[in-house]
Formats: C-alpha cells, structure tokens, sequence
C-alpha cells in the first residue's frame, strides 16, 4: 500500500496516490474563469525565509520545534513560487514560457510536498507524542494552500493564457498532460463556484482534513487485548510462545497488533479465543471512529454535490482509470460472478474441515476461521504447514533476500548510512546506480510500536524532479510494516510467508519512489492513477513464490538449510486455494467502500457493513463488531479500493513477460524499469503497460489466475 500523502494538491497533480484516466489528455477547452477573482492564498510569515527545494526533510523535522520549521519554511517556498506565478499576469504572451507558468506549479508542488510528506510519516510513526501533534498540526496549513490555489483566479488565468497561445516549440507529452490535468483540477476544486460556494468548499476541505486525522489518530491510539491461557493458545508456533511469557496471573496478553492477531486467528486450537481476538480487532476505536467517519461520508457528499457530481465516488473517480461509480460497479459485480462457483467449491472444503474437526455441518462458521480452516486444509490436502514454511522467513534473512533479489534484478546496489531516525529500530539506506551514482535513500521501519501506524505501507518523504541543469533531486521513502521483532538472545523472528509476499509489495513501491526518471515532480514515482500505482507491488509479489529467486534467502532458522523442494512444491499446489474467498474479502472492502460513498448520507454505516459482508463473503458478519472504525483505507483510499483488484489485473498481465523470459532477465527488467518504474505518470498508463508488453493490454492472465 502507499500511503495517502496529505498534500491535496499532490493528488490533483497525479501525485503519489494522485490519478489520471487511461485516454490521451483531452483538447484544452477549459471553462470561462468567472470574473471575479478569489482571494489570493494567504501569504507565508514574513520573517521566514523560505527553504530550499533541496531540503532533506529527515534531517529538519525529527524534534517538535524541526517539524513544524520543515512545515512552515517549505510552506513558505511553494508560496514564494507562487507569486512569481502570479506576477505573470499582465505580461505580454511572449513571457508566458513552460517555466514561467505550469513549470512554477511543479515547482510549487515539489515544495509542498517538502512541507507535508514527512509531517505526514511523523505524525503516524514518531514515538514522542509531542512530535507527532506538532506534525498533524501542518496538514490544515497545507489544505488552506491547496484550496486558496485551485480558488485563485489569477493563477487560473495566468495558466489558461499560456495554454490559448500555445507553445509551439514543444511536443513534450508530459508536459501537455500536466497542463490538461492543471485546467482539470481548476473545475473540479471550484473555481467556477459563486463567493457562497467557494467560503463553504473553504469551511468542508478544513474540516474533512481534520476529521481524517482524528480517524486516523483514534486507531493508531487504540491498544485492544484478551487474556488468555497458555492452554487456549494451544497451536501457535513454538518461537510465538516463547516470546509471550505468561504474566503473575497465569495468562498471556494478547493484543490486536498484527504480530499476535494473524498467528492466533491462523493457528489456535480454541476459535474461541480466536472468535474473542477477532472482535476486539474488529473494534478498534470504534467508541470514536464510527462516529468520525459518518460525518467524513456527509461532508464528502456535501462537497461533491456543491462541486456538481451525483457522489463523492463520481468526483474521485472522474480522473482514474475506472472514470465513474458505474463502472467500478460494474467491475466488481463481473467478478463477483467470476469467482462464484470456485467460492463455492472452496468453502465446501472448509466446511469438510470444520466438521472434520468437531464441529457440525450445519454450524455458521465465522469469519474468525477463515484463516485457520484454510490453512488446515492446506495441511490435509496438499502436505503444507504454514507453521514449518514460517521456519525458513526470519525477519532478517527476508531482508537481506529482498535486496539481493532487486539489485541482480536492476542493477542497483544498497548501502547503509548512517543518519538519524526517528527510532532505534529505523534503518537508512541508499540506492546506487552500476556506475556508483546516488540514485535514493530509504528507511526501513518494520517493527510495531505504540503509537505508530498499524498497516503496512511506504510513505514519500521526498519528491524527485528534473532540475535546471540536469541532474535529479534524490527521492526518499520509508517502508513501514508491522512485522517481529528480532531480539538478541531471544526465540527467532519469524515471518509467515505471507508477511513475506507482503514485504516484497512494499518494497516494489519504494523502488516505484526512488527508480523514477520523469521530468516532472508531478508525475515522478508513484504519482500514477490510484488505480494502476498497486500494480508494480503486486506483480513484485511473484519474486516470493518463485523457487529460483526464494533460493536466495529461505534457508531455515536453525540449519541454514534452503527451503526444500518438495515444501515448495506444496506451497505451490496449495497457493490457488482459498484465493477465490481471500479476493471474494477484497471484493466486500471495495464494495463496502463504494456503497458509503454512493449511498445518500444519513445512514447507519454499521447496517451497510452488515450487509455488503453477507453479499460478498460467505461468512456470516459478526453482530456487535465496527470493521468500519479501523478500515484505514476510507481515509486515504476513499471511494478507490477497488483499485487493488483493477491493478492487480494490470500486474499479472504485465507479469506474463517475465513469465516467459526469466524472472532475474536483465534485459526484461530493463525494460520493465524503463517503461514502466522509470516513467511514473509521464505519459498515459495503459500506453506504458502497452510499450512494455509489445501488446495492447489485457485481463486474461488475471481472470486465469484468479480461478487457478
């Protein structure tokens, strides 16, 4: 997952989790400016002196007092370059150059990214609490930016002067994109709204941001937990128990931290204490955020209907791939029927399982087991235990594999540096090129902590961009997961092969981040259609299942011995079952996410839940749980999590020439980092796909793989 930066402008610009829609850029036709001009956007402190567009965001904003400097400086650089902007208006037409105008707005993105990327990252993962107030306390003073320059008319006229005159010396389609999407992104944040309508978009944007962050602030507050014996723990890895010593009481605690929750959902014999630990994850501050995110859905269609689209899901998909709501229903519906009669097939093996293991045949089964039963019958049916494949992913040795893997595959290397981080556990990184030269930095954050983000995800901390002289600014990120621990003298930290797989999607966004090459800030990395920017993590995920490039780290803990043929083997055998539930699940969170922005607001969010769950999963819901409360992506992901599934489509399509060509192919990986790692947003994402494959692009592969 990348993470939602909160620079807004970011994402009307295609940023990191920006969009753009598969066709060409449309004809420059924008709408008339209205006459009246907007406010010009409230001007910086004057005793402080804007930052470079080179700042290191890191090396500023670790300390209360750095980050809201590093906020407020770069805040300060994207207003000063704005005004150069604005100064243009007046002057004759044959001023009005690529650089003097929609060249300032990159620049002036660039800038802002500078003041709220890393913000961002603290606010969510910074272990002192003051630090992370201070760094939520930047994301309004971004929004207020943001939207006083879509409302700025003079800018506005300034950039539709220089698209009606045309720049004849240029063909550069990055460029036109970024001018079409600019013309776009004045309609859609309301520039052509009355004085009335542009006070009110002022009051909602202030507003939803600070609801998103109290969302976001509740969950990573809340600390759930059940009690439990050491008998009803009965099943969970040897290594897991060790590391969970009973307490004076007897009992161990377990919290809804993804280290305890996953191996006791997959792995305990009592479904019990299993069902307990399920609700209690399914809670998380739900007291708070249930309450939160009916407000954030009635302010989002508030906005939308002042803007003029049917739903808030109409206005944020108008720029993505999938264009509309009907669409992406259409879409989800079609898989639906796709995968029905293998959803079947599949749940009536674990049904068997169930029965087979003392229940009754006609018991609901809740959704608690679905990891455990699927893992039974991987046991039964194909020989597989999860528990003795988890032997052979320490933490440490998946790391140094990941790495290996990538820098034979591009021809990168990585070496560490020395920095500072905002904790001990962070590691920093740097990513060099064949001919030794600096290509990124990066940090690895892969441990839980109170306090820090709860999901695993990669934030930006700093934008790359093409500069005057030729040389690129260096991009930086941080991957941040939740996954154990490694302690000196302790049990082994242990992975499940999932946290593997998972490991390596993170990291293809880093390489995403830091591997670009784009001209433009605006289109650099991952600012790519919400809707394609999963795709490269996902098809990366193939390089933890292959047995050539597993070979490279999967040695077992205790012997050093690589992960054994035949193990593979039913890794392989087994790893089509229970997909067709497992994305049947993915169906019912985008489903879920349509619905809430979709459905007129009021409405009860928890009755909506309850029956988009019985529509798509076979599993019955679980009566007083909240799921809505902890489901991050409402916040970053609103109305687009269906794009997992659209772009996990275009990963296996693109896939398939690796497929046939070699996993650790230099010459395909060559061409896949150039075509499409390199490129970002530059130009239309399906002409990528397109150029790489040597072929228009297609859902054959997924639909296969899907019922494989």
């Amino acid at each position: 997952m990348i993470r939602a930066s909160l620079v807004v402008l970011g994402l009307a610009f295609s940023s990191l989790l920006g969009a753009c829609g598969p066709e060409a850029p449309p004809p420059v036709s924008p709408s008339p400016l209205r006459a009246a001009e907007a406010p010009p956007a409230p001007a910086p402190p004057r005793a402080l002196t804007p930052a470079s567009f080179e700042i290191d965001p890191v090396a500023i904003g670790l300390e209360p007092d750095g980050v809201t400097k590093l906020c407020d400086a770069s805040l300060a650089r994207a207003y000063a370059t704005l005004d150069e902007l604005r100064a243009m208006d007046g002057k004759p037409d044959a001023e009005l150059t690529w650089e003097s105008t929609v060249g300032k707005l990159d620049w002036a993105r660039l800038a802002l990214r500078n003041a709220g990327d890393f913000p961002g990252l603290m606010a969510v993962a910074h272990p002192d609490e003051k630090v992370r107030e201070k760094a939520k306390a930047c994301e309004p003073k971004i929004d207020r930016f943001e939207t006083s320059l879509w409302l700025d008319a003079v800018i506005a006229r300034v950039v539709k002067r220089y698209a009606d005159k045309g720049d004849p010396g240029s063909s550069n389609v990055a460029r036109a994109r970024l001018l079409s999407h600019v013309l776009r992104d004045f309609r859609r944040n309301g520039l052509d709204l009355d004085a009335a309508g542009q006070a009110r978009l002022r009051a909602l944007n202030e507003e939803l941001t600070k609801l998103g962050q109290d969302f976001d602030s509740n969950l990573a507050a809340s600390h759930l937990s059940i009690d439990a014996t050491p008998a009803q723990l009965e099943g969970l890895p040897k290594e897991w128990l060790a590391s969970h010593p009973p307490g004076k009481d007897g009992k161990v605690r377990v919290t809804t931290d993804y280290p305890d929750y996953f191996p006791v959902l997959t792995y305990a014999k009592d479904r019990k204490v299993a069902l307990e630990l399920y609700k209690q994850f399914d809670n998380r501050a739900a007291d708070k955020n249930v309450a939160v995110i009916e407000k954030i859905l009635a302010l989002r269609t508030e906005k939308a209907k002042l803007l003029g689209y049917a739903t808030w899901a109409d206005y944020v998909l108008e720029p993505r791939m999938a264009k509309n709501a009907k669409t992406v229903d259409a879409f989800l519906e079609g898989l639906k029927k796709h995968l029905a009669k293998k959803g079947d097939a599949e749940m009536a093996e674990f049904r068997a399982m169930h029965v087979k293991l003392g229940g009754k045949a006609n018991d609901p089964i809740p959704p608690s087991d679905r990891l455990y039963l699927e893992d039974q019958v991987r046991k039964a049916k194909y020989g597989l235990d999860s528990k003795e494949v988890s032997q052979y992913f320490e933490v440490q040795k998946v790391k140094e594999g990941l790495l290996t893997i990538t820098s034979k595959l591009f021809g990168i290397s990585y070496r560490p540096v020395q920095t500072a981080t905002w904790h001990a556990d962070v590691e920093a990184k740097e990513v060099f090129d064949a001919s030794g030269k600096l290509l990124g930095r990066f940090y690895f954050d892969l441990y839980p902590r109170d306090g820090k983000y709860k999901h695993a995800a990669v934030f930006s901390i700093r934008d790359t961009i093409k500069k005057a002289d030729g040389t690129r600014l260096v991009p930086i990120a941080a991957i941040e997961c939740n996954f154990p621990r490694p302690s000196p003298g302790g049990p082994p930290a242990l992975m499940s092969h999932q946290d593997a797989v998972t490991f390596f999607h993170e990291f293809g966004h880093v390489l995403h981040h830091l591997l670009s090459e784009s001209e433009l800030t605006s289109f650099a990395g991952t600012s790519v259609a919400r809707d394609f920017v999963e795709s490269p993590s996902q098809m990366l995920e193939e390089w933890a299942w292959a047995k050539e490039t597993l070979d490279l780290f999967a040695v077992h803990h205790e012997t050093g011995k690589p992960l054994p043929a035949p193990l593979h083997a039913s890794m392989l055998r087994s790893r089509g079952f229970g997909r067709a539930i497992a994305t049947q699940r993915q169906l019912f969170l985008a489903a879920l996410d349509q619905r809430y922005h979709t459905r007129p607001p009021p409405f009860d969010t928890t009755q909506v839940l309850k029956e988009t769950h019985d529509a798509y999963t076979p599993f019955k819901y679980v009566e007083g749980t909240h799921f809505q409360a902890s489901f991050g992506h409402l916040i970053g992901y609103d109305a687009g999590y269906y794009g997992y599934q659209w772009a996990l489509s275009i990963a296996q399509d693109l896939f398939t020439r690796f497929k046939k060509e070699g996993l650790m192919n230099a010459k395909t990986a060559a061409d896949y980092r150039a075509s499409i790692l390199a490129a970002g947003a530059s130009d239309d994402e399906a002409k990528l796909v397109a150029r790489f494959l040597g072929r228009a692009p297609s859902d054959a592969a997924y639909r296969a793989f899907l019922l494989e």
